[in-house]
C-alpha cells in the first residue's frame, strides 16, 4: 500500500466522490454528487488547501483523507482534517491510521503547529492516534467529538 496525493491520481476523483458522498451525506443532506466532485476538485493540489491523499494498492482505490482550511464547525479553527475513509473491504489493516498520519505530516510542512478534526463516532480511533478531545457538539441534531493533535514540525 502507498499512500499519495489525489492530485497524481485524478482518475480516482469519480469514484471517491461516490464513496464520499454514500458516506458523509447526511451530514449535510442538501449537498449532491457533483459538490463532492467540486470539493474534490478545489483538493487537487499539493500545496496549499485543500489537499487530498488517497491510499493505493497497486491501482486499487483503498481510502482517502483530506486537508481542508474549514468544515462544517468551528470556523475560527484551522487546519482540518476531513473525510477520512476506507473500503470497507479494506477496513482494520491500518490504512486509516496511515492517512491521518500523512495529512498530519502535510499539516505540519505546511507550518500548522495543531489541526483539528471532528467525529460522530470514531472518537477511540483518533484518541489511540494521539488526538484529545476538546469537547462535544452539535451538527443537525448529531452529536460530534471535537478533537485536536499538537504537530510536531
Amino acid at each position: 500500500m502507498r499512500i499519495e496525493y489525489l492530485a497524481d491520481h485524478g482518475s480516482q476523483l469519480p469514484r471517491l466522490a461516490e464513496w464520499h458522498f454514500a458516506e458523509f451525506g447526511y451530514l449535510n443532506p442538501t449537498n449532491t454528487l457533483e459538490r463532492y466532485i467540486e470539493r474534490l476538485t478545489a483538493a487537487l493540489q499539493k500545496s496549499d488547501l485543500p489537499t487530498a491523499f488517497i491510499a493505493l494498492d497497486d491501482d486499487k482505490l483503498l481510502g482517502s483523507a483530506s486537508l481542508v482550511r474549514q468544515t462544517i464547525t468551528h470556523p475560527h479553527l484551522s487546519p482540518w482534517l476531513s473525510s477520512v475513509y476506507v473500503d470497507p473491504q479494506h477496513r482494520g489493516r491500518g490504512i486509516a491510521s496511515a492517512l491521518v498520519g500523512r495529512v498530519e505530516r502535510a499539516a505540519a510542512g505546511m507550518g500548522s503547529d495543531r489541526i483539528y478534526l471532528f467525529t460522530p463516532s470514531s472518537e477511540k480511533l483518533y484518541a489511540s492516534l494521539g488526538w484529545e478531545l476538546m469537547e462535544y457538539s452539535h451538527h443537525h441534531q448529531l452529536r460530534i467529538a471535537i478533537m485536536s493533535k499538537t504537530l510536531r514540525r
